[in-house]
């Protein structure tokens, strides 16, 4: 049986809020603490509506009114107010290690609702329910929540590993163009770490990739799922990426920060003699070709970038 690096459950649904009941039995009874990004609560058709449908018909108990909040980086910089908001509306539900704490959002929401369950009287248990492509190819993953520093990116870190994640693409189709073409960066980010075979099935999805293609994002995700099962997580391209963002003023938006952190670290690669010149040239190009490089206004002037945009 081929081995499995992922210590927690994940699982694809459809159509999560309706008629899947993936969600209500993984918690079962427990009380859930739903943590939800404001741009998804904006612009997915009905969602409170569906929600409360869904908890009435599996019987779920909600603690408390979800907690909103405004997506980006800037929540996880905000002095600690959206993680105390969380752990606020935990402790008056008298959540216990039991219980659930679901992040429904981008990145910056999952971190959040992370470290605010990791913080709680020990440890809440965590549903991550990945919104943005970047989220479903990357930070579901991760086994740490983390918080900024106005001047250093995910300074305070934490352990955090989910007790499950859940999976509903159809979530990414109303993420804005910039934060659709920036994921594919993920997806190329794992393949160039953990396996440079995998840019072959990569690079014939980049253009329906770049057109919003829902079955192109189904299969990049399922790519990236099979490598991070066999072969586990990579850090390749991440620390740059967080070392850009804040030099960049925080301008430099995240997906777009790991495509030019992927460059940069396979550059250093090559330069020392672990990877081959052409490579660069090939993972330039595919980023590229989604559009995942688009973020070259924000960057160009930061140390050692703006080779990396030059014809």
């Amino acid at each position: 049986m081929p081995k499995n690096c992922l210590s927690y459950p994940v699982e694809f649904v459809e159509d999560v809020f309706g008629a899947s009941a993936k969600l209500a039995e993984i918690v079962g009874r427990a009380k859930v603490l739903l943590v939800a990004d404001l741009n998804v609560v904006q612009r997915t058709k009905s969602l409170g509506t569906r929600i409360g449908a869904y908890v009435k018909e599996h019987n779920l108990t909600l603690a408390g009114a979800p907690v909103v909040i405004a997506g980006g980086e800037r929540v996880k910089m905000d002095n600690f107010q959206s993680a105390t908001c969380i752990i606020d509306a935990a402790l008056k539900a008298d959540l216990t290690a039991d219980d659930y704490i679901l992040a429904l959002g981008g990145g910056t929401i999952l971190d959040v609702a992370g470290w605010a369950a990791a913080q709680l009287k020990g440890g809440v248990k965590l549903l991550r329910l990945p919104t943005t492509p970047a989220a479903m190819l990357g930070c579901a993953f991760a086994e740490t929540a983390a918080l900024n520093t106005p001047l250093v990116k995910d300074a305070l870190v934490v352990p955090s590993v989910p007790a499950a994640v859940l999976i509903d693409l159809a979530f990414a189709t109303t993420v804005l163009d910039g934060v659709w073409r920036a994921g594919f960066s993920e997806a190329v980010r794992l393949a160039v770490a953990k396996d440079v075979k995998q840019l072959k099935k990569i690079q014939p999805l980049a253009e329906a990739y770049q057109r919003r293609d829902a079955a192109a994002l189904a299969e990049l995700v399922s790519l990236a799922f099979a490598l991070r099962q066999k072969k586990g997580g990579t850090d390749f391209g991440l620390s740059t990426a967080a070392e850009l963002e804040p030099k960049s003023t925080w301008k430099l938006p995240h997906g777009y920060a790991v495509a030019i952190g992927t460059l940069i670290d396979l550059d250093r690669e090559i330069a020392a003699g672990e990877r081959k010149a052409e490579e660069l040239v090939q993972v330039k190009a595919l980023l590229a070709a989604c559009g995942a490089l688009d973020g070259a206004r924000h960057s160009r002037h930061l140390p050692g970038v703006a080779r990396f945009f030059e014809d």
